[in-house]
């Protein structure tokens, strides 16, 4: 059986661009937008805001400082959803705004018009859907003002849930958070992620049965032998918290990892399948992922495998 392994990569750049704001203005405005938020906080904390909220506040905060009198973007012709909870009132924060924006909400009421009918500047539309399907109930998102542990990730995800992270600490939110994106760019990057998973994704199920498997798996202690491996971790820990792929892709880029970092490779890996619960078609199928003789129809097999035992641990 010969080996096709995927290419290995440390790359996780996308389209949506990681450093919004040099880091001479993150030091900057770190102070100003901490200041800013504080009674969006309190009022957090006292109930009167929903998560989603806010959210929403945030976003819009932050772009207001950074982008005044052009951050809205231009008007949508038709709006995201039909309808939304994001019901506060615009006019608890127009004040903030610069005189062409005050004009351009002028017609609107509640702070979701503004994620439903503008393009917001540097955001993605994804990260407007998000927020609105949040505040409907359809996206399972649970707000966290800390970087969760990829094993917390885990939990989430195998439930269909998700997290979205802002970080409000003046001091974390002036440099880039894991060296990598602002602030308000690390919180886009979780909706935009969130969007993936949930919207029109027919790849779902099996990404929570893979989410499932990986758990027990894991905590089964299949992969103790790469506790103390800095590489294999970083690729596993990419894998179970941050990283939206059809199923069948993620289990190559999980055999990918494990056949690469253990001396043992593939030997190590067959014998980890034959300890699934699994009929002898599903576990052939497995062992075939990666190799010249995988073919398309045998992602049937090791989907119905993930579904089934998503549903055993129900």
């Amino acid at each position: 059986m010969s080996i096709n392994l995927p290419n290995k990569s440390s790359s996780r750049s996308g389209r949506f661009k990681k450093k919004l704001v040099s880091q001479e203005q993150l030091h900057s405005e770190a102070p100003q937008i901490t200041r800013l938020m504080r009674p969006i906080v309190e009022l957090f904390n006292q109930k009167s805001l929903t998560a989603p909220e806010f959210c929403a506040l945030y976003i819009i905060h932050v772009l207001n400082h950074r982008y005044p009198g052009t951050w809205a973007g231009a008007k949508r012709s038709l709006p995201i959803v039909t309808e939304h909870k994001l019901k506060k009132p615009i006019q608890e924060i127009i004040h903030l705004f610069e005189p062409n924006i005050k004009r351009r909400l002028k017609s609107f009421e509640t702070i979701g018009d503004i994620f439903n009918y503008f393009s917001l500047q540097s955001t993605p539309l994804t990260v407007n859907r998000s927020i609105l399907k949040w505040s409907n109930e359809e996206y399972g998102l649970e707000l966290m003002f800390r970087i969760p542990l990829p094993g917390e990730v885990l939990n989430q995800q195998k439930k269909g849930h998700r997290c979205v992270t802002i970080i409000l600490d003046e001091e974390k939110s002036s440099h880039y958070i894991l060296g990598e994106r602002d602030s308000l760019g690390f919180t886009m990057h979780d909706l935009i992620h969130a969007d993936h998973f949930y919207h029109e994704n027919k790849c779902y199920q099996g990404q929570l049965g893979f989410y499932c498997l990986l758990d027990f798996t894991f905590h089964r202690g299949d992969f103790k032998v790469f506790q103390t491996n800095k590489d294999f971790m970083n690729e596993f820990e990419y894998l179970i918290s941050d990283m939206n792929a059809y199923p069948i892709h993620l289990l190559k880029c999980l055999k990918s990892a494990l056949v690469h970092y253990h001396e043992q490779g593939v030997v190590f890996f067959n014998h980890w399948v034959e300890t699934l619960d699994m009929g002898q078609e599903e576990r052939e199928a497995f062992k075939k992922l990666n190799t010249t003789e995988y073919e398309g129809h045998l992602d049937q097999k090791i989907l119905g495998f993930l579904d089934r035992f998503k549903l055993s641990l129900i």
